[in-house]
């Protein structure tokens, strides 16, 4: 394996493979763990961010969500995660599902994390995030789902999750 680039928060690296008897190149992006929550407040509702991204050029609708630090657990980034960019504290931080965000290119694995008993904090966000906090109801983010109002695919995945499995009011 050769690494073609490095940078502060991916690896480039280039593999040779047979399959069928044929060789081939394929370069794989290696990247850390990252974690999603979904903070449920007392009320039901759900707590979305509207965050600046850079790369689309705009504001989009997103859950909480971190790169796991090197010598953290899963769970302590979900917890530390919601603190910061949300200034939320939650009682319970219980983990519901993971997966490979985009398997085809990249080795990254995404944990999923339902937050509940929320109590009100102080954020901590990066120098260059840019956060305001929506509450919304289950209801709600699906409508904005359909609508094609919200566009992150983590996002997607874990909100009808959480309506198909988790909400009990929606069951």
């Amino acid at each position: 394996m050769q690494k073609l680039l490095s940078t502060k928060h991916f690896s480039v690296k280039e593999m040779l493979y047979r399959v069928k008897g044929i060789r081939r190149k394929y370069e794989i992006i290696t990247k850390s763990d990252t974690v999603l929550i979904i903070p449920v407040l007392d009320d039901g509702r759900i707590l979305m961010e509207k965050q600046w991204r850079y790369p689309v050029g705009k504001y989009i609708y997103e859950l909480p969500a971190g790169t796991v630090d090197k010598k953290e657990l899963p769970r302590q980034t979900a917890i530390r995660e919601l603190e910061e960019e949300t200034g939320y504290r939650a009682k319970s931080v219980r983990f519901i599902f993971k997966g490979y965000p985009a398997p085809g290119l990249m080795d990254e694995m995404m944990y999923f994390y339902l937050a509940t008993g929320l109590s009100k904090g102080k954020t901590n966000m990066d120098k260059d995030e840019v956060i305001s906090l929506k509450p919304i109801t289950a209801k709600k983010a699906i409508s904005m789902i359909r609508k094609g109002e919200i566009f992150d695919t983590k996002t997607i995945a874990a909100l009808l999750y959480y309506s198909s499995f988790l909400n009990t009011r929606l069951l």
